[in-house]
């Protein structure tokens, strides 16, 4: 999204999200990217809306599933697109319908506003530590100088170490 930020590749998590993607719904399996997101299953319907799935490991994070989830179909209205969607966690069976209500359509305006908010600032705010840092595939973007799970020191000083080793041009401290 903003300033090109992508999680680690190499997250655990993740390659666990991309295998069960690859392998969960294989007949259904259509992936489309467009700017900004990528959407795991998409499925026509005959005279019906588009059917847009995302494929999760749990419903642990469901209210953020839905807000991905939300912004998906916000975009394809947008775009002149009918969908609805459904969140699929395939190791617990079950399907979650999604429809873009007047409700998730705000929240999911909220969200964005806030993001783009936070894009202006010169400077990322403090780093606020919470339970999904630990198994976060953004952790080393946050926390670069302690391990998963670690605390050395604050927020702020680690982003004035990491911009301190910037400016001086050692990339592979």
């Amino acid at each position: 999204m903003g300033h090109a930020i992508e999680p680690y590749r190499g997250h655990e998590l993740l390659a666990l999200g991309r295998l069960l993607q690859e392998t969960a719904y294989q007949r259904q399996r259509k992936e489309l990217s467009l700017p900004g997101m990528k959407v795991d299953l998409i499925t026509p319907r005959d005279g019906d809306a588009l059917l847009v799935g995302e494929v999760k490991r749990s419903p642990r994070m469901q209210h953020a599933q839905r807000l991905q989830l939300g912004y998906y179909l916000l975009r394809l209205r947008e775009a002149g697109v009918a969908a609805r969607g459904e969140l699929r966690y395939p190791e617990q069976r079950i399907v979650e319908p999604v429809e873009l209500t007047a409700e998730l359509e705000s929240a999911v305006q909220a969200a964005v506003s806030e993001v783009e908010s936070l894009l202006t600032l010169p400077v990322p705010p403090p780093a606020v530590r919470i339970p999904a840092c630990a198994n976060c595939a953004y952790h080393e973007f946050c926390w670069v100088d302690e391990p998963a799970g670690g605390e050395a020191g604050s927020g702020q000083q680690r982003r004035s170490r990491r911009r301190d080793r910037r400016a001086g041009g050692s990339e592979g401290a």
